[in-house]
């Protein structure tokens, strides 16, 4: 990203500690509200909400209930309450500025995991995190993950890329195969010669997408935690 201002802040030149304060465009954070079929009574939870577009997005175009923010960079928690303070009243909103994982130990006021409907998390894939989210998410509650950050031991119900759903409890997948074809979205064979959609040839799919987009150590991950599968 260019040092140019977006939402009268100027973005880092470099990538911070915990990656930019602002990663979709209004269009795309429509197209996964869209996705997760959000509305007037959801409770939209966001686990590390930079500048608040999401929640700001959520509240004033999808008429959720209630938005709460998770964000431990302080300047970026003050630029996101700002921001909410001009398009909603307080009892609508809330931005924590804390570390989001004490939500898996209920150790953070105003802010309880079970009372959320949706939940934005799009940091990384560690099994902590996973464990966590399970411990604490409510029957029928919708996990969105970014393309970046996806559990192997999760298999997705609904996709518009880079947008992932799945519901709580969360199904496992059967096998490898079965969770590569879901996250990479192939159908077809388009060689004659091959009679399935063979594994090794989705996780080459896998690397090069991930290669496009830098994070080329995420595959090899995802291939140590399918090994039981």
């Amino acid at each position: 990203m260019k040092n140019e201002l977006i939402d009268d802040m100027r973005l880092p030149k470099r990538r911070p500690k915990w990656g930019y304060p602002i990663l979709f465009t209004n269009h795309e954070i429509r197209r996964m509200l869209t996705l997760a079929n959000a509305g007037k009574n959801d409770i939209f939870y966001d686990l590390g909400c930079g500048w608040g577009q999401n929640l700001i997005i959520a509240l004033t175009e999808f008429r959720v209930k209630k938005v709460v923010g998770i964000e431990n960079d302080y300047k970026r928690s003050k630029v996101a309450r700002r921001r909410l303070e001009k398009v909603a009243m307080l009892t609508r909103w809330r931005v924590i500025k804390d570390d989001f994982e004490k939500l898996f130990s209920d150790k953070l006021e105003n802010a309880k995991l079970k009372e959320a409907t949706i939940v934005f998390y799009g940091l990384d894939s560690s099994k902590t995190v996973l464990n966590g989210l399970q411990k604490r998410l409510k029957s029928g509650c919708k996990l969105i993950n970014y393309f970046n950050c996806l559990f192997p031991e999760i298999k997705y119900d609904k996709i518009d890329y880079p947008f992932y759903i799945s519901k709580f409890p969360f199904k496992k997948p059967r096998s490898q195969n079965e969770w590569l074809r879901t996250v990479v979205s192939k159908r077809k064979i388009h060689n004659k010669n091959e009679k399935k959609l063979d594994s090794s040839k989705l996780w080459e799919e896998l690397q090069h997408d991930y290669d496009v987009i830098g994070l080329r150590d995420e595959v090899r991950k995802y291939k140590r935690r399918l090994r039981n599968y």
